[in-house]
């Protein structure tokens, strides 16, 4: 996967009320946390923190929250409210974050700055700001990748327990990385909600590109384990292609699949009869737009 830091001054500069303590309704995660976490709170956000200054990550996180669900509603999609407060625990170091994932059976690849465990509904990060100089765009695209996760999947655009195409959910938080996306509230162009690094790997991969990806990728996750590097870019691309020019049929394919059972199967030819019950039978016009469309982003 490719990786591209942006710094989020705006969006910090967007702040607009204190983040506060209110360790009485948090007795659970005190119990699991020792004296030297503190927990910060927003409308929406429950941060475990140590103490000092990350208790700015509360804020960054209910800033792309109010940026995620106005992104999704002005394009047609109904948010339901969540459930449940939103838990994030920020650790110092990139050691503690790798051991209390190893503790808890989560093995993760080199280089991990973060994830979302829809176990737990929880996202697990370190601050590596602290070793960037307190740029906070060192952990950017990661928390906006799974921030973006989190809050779809307690919100009523993915469901958890329910099985979710996988190209589905990340192509989405891959969108969501591009400031022109997760920045919605201000005025920019399409150029803007481009993700260059997945725009750059597609046209790469496109030469190589097989017949019938799109059918590939929309029945199986199956591409994700064989070949993560293409899967990831056709995953974008799909999903920005289809954001851009259909969002009505878009939102309309994210709500059928939301909508389906918990722990049941998701069989290929009911995937794909999902996918075409939205987008049309004709998938070879699909992948021919596609790539016209691709092949005009600049």
């Amino acid at each position: 996967m490719s990786s591209h830091l942006r710094t989020l001054s705006s969006l910090e500069r967007r702040a607009q009320h204190f983040v506060v303590t209110r360790p009485a309704k948090c007795g659970l995660l005190h119990e699991q946390f020792d004296n030297q976490f503190v927990i910060s709170t927003t409308p929406h956000f429950v941060v475990v923190h140590p103490r000092g200054q990350w208790n700015a990550w509360a804020e960054r996180l209910e800033s792309l929250y109010r940026s995620f669900t106005h992104y999704m509603q002005v394009r047609g999609f109904r948010i339901a409210p969540p459930q449940v407060p939103l838990v994030t625990v920020v650790f110092r170091t990139q050691g503690e974050y790798y051991s209390h994932a190893a503790a808890g059976g989560t093995p993760l690849m080199p280089g991990t700055l973060g994830h979302y465990d829809p176990k737990s509904n929880r996202i697990f990060l370190f601050d590596a700001s602290h070793a960037n100089g307190d740029d906070w765009s060192a952990n950017a695209e990661t928390i906006i990748h799974e921030a973006t996760h989190q809050t779809a999947f307690n919100v009523g655009v993915h469901r958890r327990f329910a099985e979710q195409p996988r190209w589905l959910v990340e192509g989405l938080a891959m969108m969501f990385e591009a400031r022109g996306v997760w920045d919605a509230r201000s005025i920019y162009t399409r150029s803007d909600r481009i993700n260059r690094g997945y725009l750059d790997d597609f046209r790469h991969y496109l030469p190589q590109r097989p017949d019938g990806a799109i059918v590939a990728l929309v029945a199986s996750d199956g591409l994700f384990r064989v070949s993560p590097g293409f899967a990831y870019a056709e995953a974008w691309s799909l999903s920005f292609f289809l954001c851009e020019t259909r969002p009505q049929d878009y939102c309309r394919y994210l709500e059928i699949v939301a909508a389906r059972k918990a722990f049941r199967e998701y069989p290929a030819r009911q995937r794909l009869t999902d996918f075409t019950r939205c987008f049309g039978n004709d998938v070879k016009l699909l992948d021919a737009q596609l790539k016209r469309f691709v092949a005009e982003l600049k």
